[in-house]
């Protein structure tokens, strides 16, 4: 997949979101077939917490997959952290610390309500004011500004100075859907252009009736104008979509 995309004109930007636990084996071949940088989800330093979140032991997996993406030169390397009340709450400034040591960026996302088991409950969540608040214990902070944000979701800071930065995903507490120009297509073929929606465009139908390339492209271009202005975390109303991130696709 990753030469074929490689291959088209003009040749897009890719990325691979990856639990990071074969990326030791695969890094340098990914590299080699075109693939430019990877996003490795990594939410402790503790292996005991990590076998715990993830009900696997294989933090050292993750780790090597991590130095093994930056040898091969899929940089910058990014590492995801979602910070949960009780169990890893306390590891923003080590994660950091440990991040600028390895030359990976790190970003920090507030946990959504997109768990499998829709237990997920605004009070009591690691919001981006707490992270910022624990980060600052140990570094100082300096806001990039919006200008060099653009559509990305993460605001980033400089640390201490530059030139390592650290982002916060602020999904929930700091909404940026007024910038957001993203659509999501699922593995069942399904685009969804927001990942809190709770309706989406079937792709997969057309295709498999042999629709044109242009059919596909109006059909994708309708979704991406019928764009909700907001995905209305903050309203009391608010419903869960049902799909988990994992059916959506991280």
């Amino acid at each position: 997949i990753v030469e074929r995309v490689a291959a088209l004109e003009p040749r897009p930007q890719m990325s691979l979101t990856t639990n990071g636990i074969g990326l030791k084996r695969t890094a340098t071949a990914l590299k080699a077939a075109g693939l430019d940088r990877v996003n490795v989800s990594l939410d402790t330093l503790r292996p005991d917490v990590f076998k715990t979140l993830t009900r696997r032991d294989r933090h050292k997996d993750v780790i090597e997959g991590l130095y093994a993406a930056r040898e091969a030169g899929l940089t910058p390397v990014k590492v995801n952290s979602v910070l949960m009340p009780g169990l890893n709450d306390d590891e923003a400034p080590d994660l950091l610390a440990w991040a600028v040591e390895h030359d990976y960026e790190l970003r920090f996302i507030e946990q959504m309500p997109l768990d499998a088991q829709h237990g997920w409950k605004r009070d009591g969540m690691i919001t981006a004011g707490d992270i910022l608040t624990s980060l600052r214990t140990r570094f100082d902070l300096t806001e990039e500004g919006s200008e060099k944000r653009g559509s990305a979701p993460a605001e980033r800071w400089l640390v201490d100075g530059g030139p390592h930065v650290v982002g916060v995903i602020a999904s929930v507490t700091r909404p940026f859907c007024s910038a957001c120009d993203r659509t999501r297509l699922t593995a069942d073929g399904q685009v969804r252009t927001c990942l809190f929606a709770t309706e989406e465009t079937d792709l997969r139908a057309a295709l498999r009736s042999e629709a044109s390339d242009e059919e596909i492209a109006r059909i994708w271009k309708v979704a991406m104008w019928g764009k909700k202005a907001g995905a209305g975390l903050d309203d009391p109303t608010f419903v869960q979509p049902d799909r988990p991130m994992s059916a959506i696709g991280g």
